[in-house]
């Protein structure tokens, strides 16, 4: 039986190694056996998107996991990011922090890989938890729209495939009646 590995999978769970040491933990000497000693990476690999500039990019399969922390104060420009394909997805799962209030006119738009695809989920509303918005499964389109409202520090969109759509749950700092966050059909 061939064993299959993947070092890249490997490299990326590991954070550091130990300083060498010779096998009975001494210093090292020229032309001695080393020891090192890796360190697996306790944390989710952590990225983030800001605006500075326009941004369109569809997310693969490998970033699964990714917190990515979003960053919006820029004048003017959009985010937009699509899904990978639900049905080479099953288990990939994303997060998106919003670190600061947005600008007016700086958008974040999440799509899913196809139209077929939709999100499934809810969205808790305002300070005081009490107020959910519902994603029934009709849409496959999820805009924070900044027209409507900028106060997004402290919100967050979680998705999740299951193979045939994207679950998704999150925290919005606005309440209910603010319609910052819109739904819509299509990609």
């Amino acid at each position: 039986m061939a064993l299959k590995f993947d070092f890249n999978k490997l490299r990326s769970a590991i954070a550091t190694f130990t300083t060498g040491t010779d096998v009975s933990n001494g210093s090292l000497s020229a032309g001695e056996e080393a020891k090192f000693t890796p360190h697996m990476r306790i944390a989710r690999p952590v990225e983030a998107i800001t605006n500075a500039a326009a941004v369109t990019r569809t997310l693969t399969t490998v970033e699964s996991g990714t917190l990515f922390t979003v960053n919006m104060a820029a004048v003017d420009n959009n985010v937009t990011i699509t899904l990978p394909s639900a049905g080479t997805s099953a288990g990939v799962y994303y997060d998106f922090c919003f670190l600061v209030d947005c600008d007016d006119d700086a958008d974040f738009i999440l799509k899913t890989g196809a139209a077929a695809e939709d999100f499934y989920g809810y969205q808790i509303r305002g300070a005081a938890n009490s107020t959910l918005l519902d994603i029934p499964g009709t849409a496959s389109t999820l805009t924070l729209d900044a027209n409507v409202g900028q106060d997004i520090e402290g919100m967050r969109w979680s998705v999740l495939c299951d193979g045939a759509n994207w679950h998704y749950s999150g925290y919005n700092t606005t309440a209910l009646g603010t319609a910052n966050t819109t739904l819509a059909t299509g990609v």
